[in-house]
């Protein structure tokens, strides 16, 4: 019968020595903190972009609506002409529409004097900062035609509670009405 010749235990070409361990330690320590830096850097970069396409959003909407509300009004009455204000009222198809903030969130009001609906154009995540709306005109003698136009101009902010996530964007337009 074959016997095996058993291992010694205090033998010190066995093992790891205090000073291997603690460079194997050393080295793996450096990767979690490589590895864990990158998954922040990953989670920060997926936030500002999560804010940045949610205020794109908003501003692209709030664009389109204002736009198509005062290409068919008729009468624009809030601004007066040539100042600013932050509240825009016009004429759509006999209904009074008003855009307005409350609580930093632009908001629609549409209404008949009987009944009113409102409809938030932005959503939670985006807040609005004082929009101005300024209404202009144009005359042209040659043509004996007056052209009113309304400038829009209002910032658009995510609202975020870290700084990792905080991103705004301007608006900047002037529609023309028919």
């Amino acid at each position: 019968m074959n016997k095996r010749p058993q291992k010694k235990f205090n033998n010190p070409s066995s093992g790891f020595s205090l000073l291997e361990i603690l460079v194997y330690v050393a080295i793996l320590s450096g990767l979690m903190v490589v590895v864990s830096d990158s998954f922040i850097s990953l989670s920060r970069a997926r936030g500002q972009s999560e804010a940045r396409n949610e205020v794109n959003a908003a501003v692209r909407f709030a664009t389109e609506k204002i736009r198509q509300d005062l290409k068919g009004a008729p009468l624009v009455t809030t601004p007066i002409l040539g100042t600013a204000s932050s509240t825009l009222q016009m004429n759509v198809s006999g209904m009074t529409v008003i855009y307005d903030t409350l609580n930093g969130q632009l908001r629609r009001r549409e209404g008949n004097g009987v009944s009113t609906t409102t409809a938030l154009v932005t959503g939670t995540n985006v807040m609005v900062n004082a929009p101005i709306f300024i209404k202009l005109e144009n005359y042209n003698t040659p043509l004996n035609a007056t052209t009113t136009a309304v400038q829009v101009v209002m910032t658009f902010h995510y609202n975020a509670s870290s700084t990792d996530w905080a991103y705004a964007d301007t608006l900047r337009t002037t529609v023309t009405l028919r």
